[in-house]
């Protein structure tokens, strides 16, 4: 009996400032520049540099700023 293949779209834990730029809206020298300052957690594989998607969402989470209402 033959197997069947299965295929599934893989999505990588960790990306590329490019991929991460795509996914995010966030420009890819705005990325680079909130690693060097150190405010987004990253991880160095030879010359890349790789994000996770909850350092995007931590960072997020500290960055925000809360809305008011205004004229109401």
């Amino acid at each position: 009996m033959a197997r069947k293949e299965v295929k599934a779209d893989i999505i990588p834990m960790l990306k590329t400032v490019e991929q991460m730029s795509r996914i995010s809206g966030i420009g890819e020298n705005k990325l680079r520049e909130l690693m060097e300052k150190g405010e987004l957690e990253h991880l160095r594989n030879g010359n890349r540099r790789l994000i996770a998607d909850t350092a995007i969402w931590e960072w997020y989470g500290r960055a925000k700023t809360a809305a008011t209402a205004t004229g109401i």
